[in-house]
């Protein structure tokens, strides 16, 4: 309807309202104080209306109650004179509108404040939409249909009827303006009165046949008429000037929200939603802020009181985007004015309205007592969040002007102490929090030059100065209003939080913006100080100390806050590679504090500082720029991870000595992790110079699996004898990843087979053995010593026997072909000569003899049967490659050879006995 019209206003008027912005076209100056008076009248006599009205009430109740007192004892004292034996009789009911009161001997004048806010129940406002009463039945579903749904469906019909027969009329020249205006008023002032004589006549069918919507729609259907008409009138025609236009729309808004308390909700939205959006319909060429938000101001402010009265509380959602969604466009609409004063007094006055909508207005007495209802907390931590968001902006586009500032702070302020006085919904310390550190993280600070750069560090200059305060005055106010807070709020834990985390997070953002400055203004004494004084804050609350959990929180969250506060000084004075370390440092400390003051809440903490830890010592991209030196051992990873190694393992043994949780299992994976690290990288420093040189050389490339095997079966050693899973699993890893080394590198990639390399001059102490015998061993010894689940020793006894034949072979190889036993397919220099050939069947018969018997005298299967397979290969090799390949002796030699094995292997099985004594 509005859209329509104001479509059809600007194409009538075309160029003379071309300069207009969409707010009060006239001279505010003498408008004001006629506007303002206009605007409030009618919260005055609504106001006054209800008060008048419920001390009616109550004086009624009494009235009916002495009546039916009365009208009791008049029949006991008739029973006693006529003599007559009857059985009492109960007094007569009482209808509904007249509800039987206790006697009492004067009628009170108002009714005493509750103490929790109940809304009030009112026989004839009730009647707008009352829930059905006790005992009465549900409407079938077509009653519903046609008493409530389609008699609102009639309302807003009625609504759009006044609109186009003003639009008819205009279509067909019918009547002249004025005319139509005064009858689409007379049409909306008329349906407004019949709905008031409907609601009269249906209060006494309203026990019977439940709540009627008729008045409703009517009423809403005539103030809509009246809207139109009057915006009609200013828009279409001119007949009234902007000053008078909104005026009217906004007492015809008023009106409509007070006439709400008689006839219901449906009239109460459409007086909500007119009176928004009266300054968008009436146009000015100067707009002003503060008319506007007074305006606004006392919308929200008779809204708010009626919606609280009648506990609508959906209805308090659209009013709360219509208050912030005025801020955000005025703010957006001519950035260059925003007039910070008076849209920062408007955000301060939403805040105080919706404040005391839950905590309500004393000696007011329909609006005394706090609201408990489920929806009004969610509305106000949103209303909350959003003016603070408004603050916000309000700053950014004032440029940092001193008022909008000192709004910035007052709304922090604000939020602090509401707070503090409302238990239930304390938790927006953090929205007050978060406003006042946005506002100093995003502080529009000037670009220097260099020189200016040079002679700040000199002297701050204004801006810096002026940034440099509002940091203290953040800091006082978050931090020390916390720590005044906890003394005596109901879950001081929570303001001690905001105490340390504010304080510190302070601290961190003027670091952040002055440093590039070149500003030096002790840092470091800074975090220390704010240490001392989280100390001294936490010996205040050990005094206190009774065992209550709050008590517990508020004591560890000053705990953390010295830990936390020597970590920034260790920031700001130690570079990166001692940063990690000292922040390592303080997982001791925190098990020795939790375990001497018995305080569980640190356990998370250390949590946190432990993951930091790991994530800047394992992710940190910048950690192989960091300068070593060329000194071995002795170097920057000899502290940088052999202390925060040490740190986790103490922590360890500290946290787990009472409980074993995450934490503990965080701390034994960091202390296996570092350790492991710190070898990994010493080694590789001592090899290669530095810690990220690739894989190059087979010997030295041998050495990192070597030192991981041994890591893996000590810890899988470790956590089989203490239980420790998370020890295990890091064997199991370890195991696994210089498995994958041997394997896929050092037998498949960079074997000397494939590769020409020397693997040495002596035999046996060779590359060789480094790459595949000594791993072999580990192996076993794994198997032997029964470390890890059983998969894992299968697998170990597998790579053992791969191994060992691997490195036996390359081992006759080395015997006959040198130091470089690489093939080469196309030179027959590199082919294998009998000797070498018959060596290999020699060599392999012997590996497979000797593993047998092992498994013979240990009663090994396994070991029995890999053997015997191994024999197989033997055989193969001698039938099918040595008969054909040598000649002479060593034919003969072969063949000897095998077959006195076989014959010895047999021997072997009938003298032992495996398979009966098993």
């Amino acid at each position: 309807m509005i859209t329509g019209l104001a479509t059809q206003a600007a194409l009538r008027r075309g160029a003379a309202n071309g300069g207009a912005k969409g707010f009060c076209d006239m001279d505010w100056d003498d408008a004001l104080p006629w506007a303002f008076l206009i605007s409030i009248a009618p919260f005055v006599l609504a106001i006054r209306s209800i008060v008048v009205s419920r001390r009616l009430r109550v004086q009624i109740a009494a009235l009916a109650g002495k009546v039916a007192m009365l009208d009791h004892r008049i029949f006991r004292l008739d029973e006693r004179l006529s003599g007559v034996a009857v059985a009492p009789t109960p007094p007569p009911e009482v209808s509904a509108a007249e509800p039987v009161a206790e006697p009492i001997e004067e009628p009170a004048e108002t009714a005493p404040p509750a103490p929790v806010f109940e809304p009030v129940a009112e026989p004839v406002a009730a009647m707008a939409m009352p829930s059905p009463p006790a005992g009465h039945p549900a409407k079938p579903f077509e009653q519903r249909l046609a008493e409530n749904w389609l008699v609102v469906l009639g309302g807003i019909a009625l609504a759009l009827g006044g609109v186009f027969l003003v639009k008819l009329s205009i279509d067909y020249g019918l009547l002249t303006p004025p005319v139509r205006v005064v009858l689409a008023v007379l049409l909306g002032i008329g349906l407004c009165a019949a709905s008031e004589w409907v609601l009269r006549r249906e209060v006494a069918d309203a026990e019977a046949t439940g709540p009627s919507y008729v008045p409703q729609a009517l009423a809403a259907g005539g103030a809509a008429t009246v809207f139109a008409a009057i915006y009609a009138a200013y828009q279409l025609y001119g007949l009234i000037s902007g000053p008078p236009a909104f005026v009217l729309l906004a007492a015809t808004a008023i009106a409509t929200v007070a006439l709400s308390l008689r006839q219901g909700v449906l009239v109460a939205a459409l007086g909500l939603v007119g009176a928004y959006i009266v300054p968008a319909l009436v146009a000015s060429d100067a707009p002003r802020a503060l008319p506007l938000f007074l305006y606004l101001f006392f919308v929200t402010a008779g809204v708010l009181a009626v919606l609280r009265h009648r506990a609508w509380w959906w209805l308090a959602w659209p009013s709360l985007a219509g208050a912030f969604l005025w801020v955000m466009v005025w703010l957006g609409f001519d950035p260059a004015q925003p007039e910070s004063t008076a849209v920062g007094v408007y955000i301060l006055a939403q805040l105080a309205l919706f404040a005391a909508l839950r905590r309500g207005v004393p000696r007011v007495g329909f609006l005394t007592g706090i609201a408990d209802a489920p929806q009004i907390g969610p509305l106000l931590r949103v209303a909350f969040g959003l003016f603070a968001l408004a603050v916000f902006v309000l700053v950014h586009v004032a440029g940092f002007d001193n008022p909008s500032l000192a709004v910035s702070y007052a709304a922090t302020a604000f939020l602090l102490g509401f707070a503090y006085r409302d238990r239930e919904l304390d938790d927006v310390i953090a929205t007050a929090a978060v406003l006042l550190l946005a506002v100093l993280a995003t502080w529009n600070l000037p670009l220097l030059t260099e020189q200016q750069v040079f002679l700040a560090q000199l002297r701050l200059p204004v801006e810096l100065w002026d940034f440099s305060i509002a940091c203290a005055a953040a800091a006082l106010l978050l931090g020390g209003g916390g720590f005044l807070a906890q003394t005596s709020a109901p879950r001081p834990g929570r303001w001690a939080a905001l105490s340390v985390v504010s304080a510190a997070l302070v601290l961190v953002i003027a670091y952040w913006r002055l440093h590039d400055y070149g500003i030096d203004i002790a840092w470091t004494g800074i975090a220390l100080a704010l240490a001392g004084l989280n100390l001294a804050a936490a010996a205040s609350v050990a005094r206190r100390r009774n065992g209550e959990l709050e008590i517990e929180i508020a004591l560890g969250a000053y705990a953390v806050g010295v830990l936390g506060a020597t970590i920034l000084a260790a920031t700001f004075a130690l570079s990166n590679a001692w940063l990690t370390v000292a922040i390592a440092l303080h997982l001791p400390a925190l098990g020795w504090i939790e375990g001497r003051l018995d305080l569980k809440v640190l356990r998370p903490v250390a949590l946190i500082v432990a993951a930091l830890v790991l994530i800047r010592l394992v992710f940190n991209p910048y950690l192989f720029g960091y300068p070593i030196g060329p000194t071995p051992i002795f170097n920057w990873l000899l502290y940088g991870y052999g202390l925060p190694a040490l740190a986790f393992i103490v922590a360890t043994r500290q946290f787990g000595s009472r409980a074993d949780d995450l934490l503990v299992g965080v701390l034994e994976a960091g202390s296996a992790l570092f350790t492991t690290m710190l070898l990994t990288f010493e080694l590789r420093h001592a090899l290669y110079g530095r810690i990220d040189a690739p894989l190059s050389d087979l010997g030295s490339d041998a050495l990192s699996p070597l030192l991981w095997l041994s890591l893996g079966g000590f810890a899988l050693w470790l956590g089989d004898r203490r239980a420790r899973p998370v020890l295990t699993w890091s064997g199991i890893i370890l195991f696994g990843l210089a498995t994958a080394q041997v394997v896929f590198w050092q037998v498949l990639v960079d074997n000397p087979l494939f590769s020409a390399r020397s693997v040495g001059h002596t035999m046996i102490f060779d590359v060789l053995s480094l790459a595949y015998l000594l791993p072999a061993l580990i192996y076993v010894a794994i198997v032997l010593l029964r470390l890890g689940p059983r998969w894992l020793r299968l697998a170990a006894r597998i790579l053992a026997a791969g191994l060992a034949f691997v490195w036996l072979s390359l081992e006759v190889r080395h015997a006959f072909q040198g130091e470089d036993i690489a093939l080469r397919i196309f030179s027959s220099s590199s082919n294998a000569s009998d000797g070498e050939w018959y060596a290999y069947s020699a060599a392999w018969l012997a590996f497979a003899a000797a593993g047998l018997a092992a498994g013979l005298i240990r009663r090994d299967e396994w070991l029995r049967r890999v053997s015997l397979a191994g024999v197989g290969l033997v055989v193969a090799k001698v039938f099918l490659s040595d008969m054909a390949e040598l000649e002479g002796v060593l034919r003969a030699l072969s063949f000897i050879g095998l077959g006195g094995a076989l014959v010895g292997i047999g021997y072997a099985y009938r003298r032992l006995r495996p398979l009966q004594a098993e």
